[in-house]
């Protein structure tokens, strides 16, 4: 239109340019009243993305099978790379505790004439008389049991368990253990599975959902907001933005009135937040490693929106989604869980079985993650947590929905 006006200008009156601006105007605006597409969520899943199904506001949700994980972050782990008959008495490794307490064990073979243990024995077979040499396993398992032993004592503050031979540390914050010397140099390795990891991370423990979960596959968006509260006040409007600035108890009026929805009552839904174990479950999607791509941070441009890529919230569903569909688990906003938050709960034996958090509290569970988080702050275990009632650009929700 600028060209044909430009170059052709005695073919137009005022009246008539009156009416064009009018029909463009009038045309802007009912485009600016129209919501834009969303983003395509079944585009390039993967093998293992979970069955999908939409409710009456257009929300789509994943539903994820029931099952066990490692709920947590592991502890510092001590990787026992012990040969098959090297050892000899006399050899030592040695422990430290978090608050510095340190035991020393002297492997003593039982096949020889014990002497008399200088530190605290930790006995094996090198097979000189039995021709039955201890494997590499049984001796982590004799480490093991002498350490715990020193803890039933109360001189140690840490309990060892062993898968293989790798020893597991559970209830220690630092700690060495000093090399095991052989003639074959076999050692004791001291390494930590996930240096990010914080204390109320730990210990790592077996959860298990029971019931099959369906959880959505995106973040609340500000379309979906406003279709059950009437408006949003987040930071950023967009409706495939997902909608911040919302309180904890804002987001359960948010799951009740969606779930007195007609239409959501028909069909037997009702939504609340996710409980922690259930978040972390659907994040991991069967992983055991920080991210569930694996270990790198650098890569998690590609999955999440974090400090690193973003200055503000994104159009939900713009990065790759996990191994069972579900997308933005790390990063763009935090999101609400339904737990109240404790920093010692894990170390306090939650309930293996579907655990909801801790029964009092002021502050309650937030996860995932948001755009001005570090890299560090966006790992499947990471718990992130504030006062209920603070209303902040940082933090959003996810829905879980329930079906009877």
């Amino acid at each position: 239109m600028t060209y044909a006006i430009k170059h052709h200008a005695r073919r137009f009156t005022i009246a008539s340019l009156l009416l064009t601006g009018l029909v463009l105007a009038s045309s802007v605006l009912s485009h600016a009243q129209q919501p834009t597409a969303g983003p395509d969520l079944d585009a390039n899943l993967p093998p293992g993305a979970k069955p999908r199904e939409v409710n009456s506001i257009g929300m789509t949700l994943a539903v994820l099978d029931a099952g066990v994980f490692q709920m947590g972050a592991p502890e510092y782990v001590v990787q026992v790379a012990l040969g098959g008959n090297r050892f000899r008495s006399g050899q030592i490794f040695i422990v430290d505790d978090k608050a510095g307490s340190s035991k020393r064990f002297e492997l003593i073979d039982t096949d020889t004439a014990k002497k008399p243990a200088f530190y605290l024995p930790v006995p094996f077979s090198s097979g000189k008389k039995t021709n039955q040499p201890s494997s590499p396993a049984q001796i982590a398992q004799n480490m093991a049991q002498a350490i715990n032993a020193q803890a039933t004592a109360g001189n140690l503050q840490i309990t060892v368990t062993v898968v293989g031979t790798s020893m597991h540390f559970k209830g220690i914050g630092l700690f060495s253990a000093g090399r095991v010397n052989t003639d074959n140099d076999n050692r004791v390795i001291v390494r930590k599975p996930d240096r990010y990891a914080n204390n109320d991370e730990r210990p790592q423990h077996r959860t298990q959902i029971t019931d099959a979960l369906i959880l959505g596959v995106t973040e609340v968006t500000q379309q979906q907001w406003n279709q059950i509260m009437g408006s949003n006040r987040s930071t950023v409007q967009g409706a495939h933005l997902p909608v911040n600035n919302i309180s904890y108890a804002q987001a359960v009026v948010f799951c009740t009135k969606l779930s007195d929805l007609p239409a959501e009552k028909a069909a037997g839904r009702t939504y609340r937040l996710p409980t922690e174990a259930e978040w972390e479950y659907a994040c991991r999607a069967g992983t055991t490693t920080p991210y569930n791509y694996g270990q790198n941070a650098s890569n998690l441009t590609d999955y999440g929106w974090y400090r690193g890529n973003a200055e503000q919230i994104q159009v939900v569903a713009g990065k790759q989604c996990n191994q069972w569909g579900l997308f933005d688990m790390y990063g763009n906003v935090s999101e609400w869980c339904q737990d109240i938050y404790a920093a010692e709960y894990y170390g306090n034996a939650p309930p293996e079985n579907d655990p909801t958090g801790p029964t009092t509290g002021p502050r309650r569970v937030l996860r995932g993650g948001n755009f001005m988080s570090q890299a560090s702050s966006c790992r499947s275990s990471y718990r992130g947590q504030a006062v209920a009632d603070v209303e902040s650009q940082l933090n959003g929700l996810r829905v879980v929905c329930i079906k009877k």
